[in-house]
């Protein structure tokens, strides 16, 4: 299909002779697509920007360095300080590329004139463009942006553009002149062109100037799109090739593993390298391919697609991680999630701040960092350049000594910072590998606490059950008994009686506890096993079967892994190693050996069971013959951010890994 002309006469029209207008939204990746059409179609003779002038060089300079994603800031004694990302996805770049690559004259047309103010013009999401069309869409646009009153400051500004964008008309004397301005600044620029001009007093040369390789970690403090939809744009205009000849499986570019193999472990968690930069690669390919659209000049990022890629992409790597796949509710409430969040915040889709929220609320932390990692994603970008590297984090720019904040274009305060933690990634994985030198293996403390309260806890819940199921409801007469039943007595209100209850006592406490996530008959998701004692008296005995420890090492001698099920049982130092025990060879799966222990080695009357289904009838004749009984809990009666977070297992290879677990668990 071929992409639709764009009405010039409209979309910028020619606010005097040798000069048109093109009013744009600053930051935005549609408006980056429409810019390069505009150009191509007009082909004009020169380009000029909102730009200060003390800055042409700089900019210059930094669009020469693209695709890598660099910073110009400048500060000067008493004024705020002017900041500039330079992004391939800013419509501002994209016309300054188009020029450099065609040769063209360049100006920058903007006065360097003492400005603080902020405006908060009320732009509609970008977006939209591929539904009502770019002209309209930055006709109402401007509308919007120019309705009120323009300040005095804003006053001299524009007077100062007009002057500068007359000369430039001059010197380009061969074809027309396209101006790229705000849209604000659109309608006021085009009626003083028309009239007389004079020169601006405004600065002609700053003190200090500066460019900076912008750091890969504060793309996403900074860009007002996701970095992988300006790696999208950097693809789809032919900044790059496509890396990828042969089809790649989705498997593969979802794939966070590095081929490093000793022992049988594997690391994983994102590592650098040449394997890493080509997983981001593939990510890339795969965006391109599921997630552009046609847009006036050829394809485009789309915004609401890529919120599509992200979530596969990202989920698929949750699994890998985890051994948790998310299900079709998940997908469709992040989705339902995301739009609402975007539209309370005024825009038609989400981005990179609603899909990690949003990612948060229907899983948990790690399914929000999978998917803000693969929306982080810009190959280009290194932590190294041939200029210095500058690294930003939050809402403010913090150089040395000073801080300066941001505002629309040039000094923009970011309002959202996305809360992530970092995870520690080697430069070289076999240092990771190296930390497997010791003979022993033993727990992470933290686990084990959180593991022995919820044991604790599903203790209580067992016992508060059977006291429930004895309970007894009877209208006051002499005692008020264990207290009034409310509900009882509001919903007898119409007898006019008080009625209390009579809780059951249970005969016994509640001992061991069998927690079965999945049974796993075919021992194929879960085959790790064993048995583990417990180190003091707060701790119990352990037996459990999870994924392979050894397939993801997340630091030096640091292992993680996924329960499958698990069963405690205390006081410690008891259990014998339950999955060679011959007494449980009759046993028809292993969630049934553990069950089989439990009953075995519980001193109270009372075991926790607690899986989707009931315990078969087999397990509680064995239960009855030892005269106890299995009380169960449904799985699904239970938290389920509370159930994913007990079941994370990490497994350490010495007691000296304790002292460095913490930097490196998640």
């Amino acid at each position: 299909m071929r992409p639709a002309e764009l009405d010039l006469d409209l979309l910028a029209p020619e606010a005097c002779p040798g000069i048109r207008i093109l009013p744009v939204v600053h930051e935005r990746i549609e408006l980056a697509a429409v810019v390069r059409a505009a150009l191509d179609q007009l082909d004009p003779a020169a380009v000029a920007v909102e730009l200060p002038t003390t800055l042409t060089e700089a900019a210059l300079g930094a669009v020469r360095r693209l695709p890598r994603i660099s910073l110009i800031l400048s500060e000067e004694p008493g004024e705020p300080a002017l900041v500039w990302v330079v992004a391939p996805g800013d419509p501002l770049v994209e016309a300054l590329r188009w020029a450099l690559e065609r040769d063209r004259p360049v100006t920058c047309v903007d006065p360097d004139l003492p400005y603080g103010e902020r405006h908060e013009d009320p732009v509609p999401d970008p977006w939209s463009i591929w539904r009502l069309g770019a002209e309209r869409y930055l006709e109402l646009v401007t509308a919007a942006a120019g309705a009120g009153e323009p300040s005095a400051a804003d006053r001299r500004r524009e007077a100062g553009m007009a002057f500068h964008l007359r000369e430039a008309a001059e010197r380009a004397a061969d074809g027309p002149l396209l101006a790229l301005v705000g849209a604000a600044h659109a309608p006021r620029l085009a009626g003083l062109l028309n009239g007389s001009l004079a020169h601006p007093l405004a600065r002609v040369r700053r003190s200090r100037v500066e460019l900076r390789h912008l750091h890969p970690k504060s793309l996403t403090g900074l860009l007002q799109d996701a970095p992988l939809a300006h790696a999208m744009w950097e693809r789809l205009r032919g900044g790059e090739p496509p890396t990828v000849v042969e089809p790649t499986p989705l498997e593969q570019t979802l794939s966070r593993r590095v081929s490093v193999i000793r022992f049988g472990l594997r690391v994983i968690a994102g590592q650098g390298g040449e394997d890493e930069a080509e997983r981001r690669r593939r990510l890339l390919d795969y965006a391109c391919l599921e997630g552009t659209l046609l847009g006036p000049g050829g394809p485009a990022p789309d915004r609401g697609a890529l919120g599509r890629v992200v979530w596969r992409v990202g989920s698929g790597s949750y699994r890998e991680q985890t051994g948790e796949a998310t299900a079709a509710w998940q997908r469709r409430l992040f989705f339902d999630y995301a739009r609402r969040c975007a539209r309370v915040q005024g825009q038609l889709v989400a981005g990179l701040y609603e899909w990690t929220v949003a990612a948060r609320g229907v899983g948990d932390d790690n399914l929000a960092w999978e998917l803000f990692d693969a929306a982080r994603t810009y190959p280009w970008q290194e932590e190294q350049a041939e200029i210095e590297t500058a690294r930003i984090d939050g809402d403010e720019l913090d150089l040395g000594t000073r801080k300066v904040r941001f505002r629309r274009g040039f000094m923009r305060v970011k309002r959202r910072p996305v809360p992530v933690r970092e995870r520690p990634r080697p430069e070289n994985p076999e240092e990771w590998l190296a930390g497997f030198d010791s003979a022993g293996i033993c727990s992470y403390p933290p686990e084990d606490l959180v593991i022995e309260d919820y044991g604790r806890f599903l203790q209580a819940k067992a016992i508060s059950v059977l006291s429930l199921e004895n309970r007894r409801v009877e209208p006051f007469t002499a005692s008020l008994l264990d207290g009034v039943d409310l509900r009882e007595t509001l919903r007898n209100v119409h007898e006019e009686r008080i009625y209390v209850e009579e809780r059951g006592r249970v005969p016994g406490g509640a001992g061991s506890v069998v927690v079965i996530f999945d049974a796993d008959p075919e021992a194929e998701r879960f085959p790790f096993a064993m048995t583990w004692l417990g180190e003091h008296d707060q701790e119990s005995d352990m037996a459990f079967y999870s994924t392979p420890p050894g397939g993801q090492v997340v630091g030096p001698g640091i292992m993680r892994a996924t329960y499958g099920a698990f069963m405690l049982t205390s006081p410690r130092g008891r259990l014998a190693d339950v999955w060679t025990d011959p007494d449980y060879r009759f046993a028809h799966r292993r969630a049934e050996v553990l069950v089989m222990a439990a009953v075995d080695y519980s001193v109270e009357k009372h075991v926790v069971h607690v899986a989707p289904a009931a315990p078969p009838e087999r397990l509680r004749r064995y239960a009855a013959a030892q005269k106890k009984r299995l009380q169960h809990i449904p799985l699904a009666a239970l938290s389920p951010v509370t159930l994913k977070k007990i079941r994370v297992l990490h497994v350490l290879a010495g007691h000296d890994k304790r002292a460095v677990a913490p930097d490196y668990v998640w």
